[in-house]
């Protein structure tokens, strides 16, 4: 009796090891970058592009975002910039920017809402003032190349998508980086095909990154996406579900040295901001969030202690080859995420404990909020 049922749990953990395989395996030979721009091109005018920026404390990041969109081959375009009440240097920055720069404006916020998470609150903000045909919303700790937009443009118009969004190859430098940013790719890209968000069925099939959202215009100030998702802290997911059950079409992609980000500069600082939100990743479960890690740190331990050795040699080949996969699709090196295996693993645990530890309560850019009960309640219970 116990035999068996040592039998049915390692082939329910090699059956959860085999779907997420096969999810790697979808999404490695899936068309997930910017293709080159089509020589054909689109019939029509080049439509008017608003680069939106929400600013917060960010006077480090915006002298680098602001001359790579500067520098863009794009034609037409123009660039609001939010400034979310600094406390820093970023308005001087603006200054500087705008002064030579006619297709450059910005402007301060207003005062929070109660309720509203700063950054949604500046998107909408931003979103009002806009006039082009295409909004991109991007953070300001976003790179971009000099044909990144061209691109994405292209691809939008051949495709016919209502919102385009890019999860960024992540630009690690320090050690403590690279232990700790690969891990959130590992999740995303090991229980999501990302092709499958093309799909109209299955809204928690779902994925976004408020990196890089580039919404055709019309279709977003019909809805005001960023005020229908004016309490949550992870907008860029909640308005892509909403989206697909509107039945709007939706692309998700990953950055291919187009679309680049250096979103932390440390270890405890990555595993800080993940925390927030990594939940949200089990479709904000944290019990679902618990399970993953625990099953990962027990499987090959229970393959040992019941003995199925070839189902621990098969594990393991099955990791290693995931691991290759995922950062082969997020451009990042292959030798250096096998290396750093348990590393990944021992700060995923950190981050999810983090998480746990955290509660309900979201802590971001010096502000304080409470978790929403629900998509329509939420209150923010400090500010700084």
């Amino acid at each position: 009796m116990m035999m068996d049922i040592l039998v049915i749990i390692s082939w329910g953990l090699m059956a959860m090891l085999l779907l997420r395989f096969g999810v790697v395996l979808v999404n490695w030979s899936s068309p997930l970058h910017l293709p080159p721009k089509s020589v054909k091109g689109s019939d029509g005018p080049v439509p008017l592009v608003s680069i939106l920026i929400p600013a917060r404390n960010e006077v480090h990041n915006l002298p680098f975002i602001l001359s790579d969109i500067k520098n863009l081959k794009y034609p037409h375009l123009e660039v609001l910039v939010c400034n979310d009440h600094s406390t820093d240097a970023t308005v001087e920055v603006l200054k500087d920017f705008a002064a030579n720069w006619p297709s450059m404006k910005y402007f301060n916020s207003e005062a929070l809402p109660q309720g509203w998470m700063g950054k949604n609150f500046a998107c909408y903000q931003l979103a009002k003032r806009a006039s082009g045909d295409w909004l991109l919303f991007m953070d300001a700790d976003v790179r971009l190349q000099r044909d990144a937009l061209s691109r994405a443009i292209d691809y939008v118009l051949r495709k016919r998508v209502s919102l385009l969004s890019i999860f960024p190859q992540q630009i690690m430098v320090s050690k403590g980086e690279r232990q700790t940013v690969p891990v959130m790719n590992w999740i995303l890209l090991s229980m999501l095909p990302l092709l499958a968000v093309r799909l109209g069925w299955f809204r928690s099939l779902s994925a976004a990154n408020g990196q890089f959202m580039l919404f055709e215009a019309a279709g977003y100030r019909r809805h005001e996406w960023h005020r229908q998702v004016w309490n949550q802290n992870v907008e860029d997911i909640v308005i892509a579900r909403t989206m697909k059950v509107q039945k709007q079409s939706i692309a998700v992609l990953t950055g291919n040295e187009d679309v680049l980000c250096r979103m932390y500069a440390s270890r405890e600082e990555a595993i800080q901001g993940f925390a927030r939100n990594m939940h949200h990743f089990f479709g904000g479960h944290r019990m679902w969030m618990t399970l993953f890690v625990l099953i990962a740190w027990i499987r090959m331990p229970f393959f040992v202690l019941a003995g199925h050795w070839w189902l621990l040699a098969f594990s393991i080949l099955l990791v290693l080859v995931m691991k290759a996969g995922v950062a082969r699709i997020s451009r990042q090196p292959i030798k250096l995420a096998l290396f750093l295996l348990f590393a990944h693993l021992w700060n995923m645990t950190r981050m999810a404990i983090s998480n746990l530890n955290n509660g309900k309560q979201i802590t971001w850019k010096g502000r304080i909020y409470s978790e929403p009960m629900s998509s329509n309640q939420s209150t923010m219970i400090s500010q700084k």
